[in-house]
């Protein structure tokens, strides 16, 4: 399955990495059971987070993979519980996201949904699913 993220500018997709590099830090000292998470997934989101960060220059961001759909819709399953748990605790303390970032955030949601649509019936009913309890869904739907 082909994922494409972008385009997004290029600052977006700069401002996504480094928050991203900092929530997976959080996450990854946080005590087991409290993100639903496992170190594996962890360093598999560093690996993407690496790629995205290799690949944003010039003034435009474009990423694309080809990816295995199950391993995509497994990773989405741990992205989803990991944006929940921080969505919670950025309401509690009121640590978010930076607004630069959001552009590129959507639109590697909208990658990953459109990629997951296009793969089969059962893969779009999995993206439906997630974009209907994604953390922050109004902003995706």
């Amino acid at each position: 399955m082909r994922v494409v993220i972008g385009p997004v500018d290029v600052r977006s997709a700069e401002a996504f990495v480094g928050y991203a590099r900092r929530a997976l830090d959080e996450v990854g000292a946080m005590a087991p059971g409290e993100c639903f998470t496992t170190p594996e997934v962890i360093s598999v989101f560093r690996g993407f987070v690496d790629a995205w960060a290799a690949a944003a220059v010039g003034d435009e961001f474009v990423w694309e993979q080809d990816l295995p759909p199950e391993q995509v819709e497994y990773n989405m399953h741990a992205l989803q519980r990991v944006a929940g748990v921080l969505s919670e605790r950025a309401e509690r303390e009121g640590r978010q996201m930076p607004l630069e970032a959001e552009d590129f955030y959507l639109a590697m949601l909208h990658g990953v949904l459109i990629a997951l649509e296009a793969e089969g019936p059962s893969s779009a009913a999995y993206a439906k699913h997630l974009a209907e309890f994604w953390p922050g869904r109004e902003r995706i739907c």
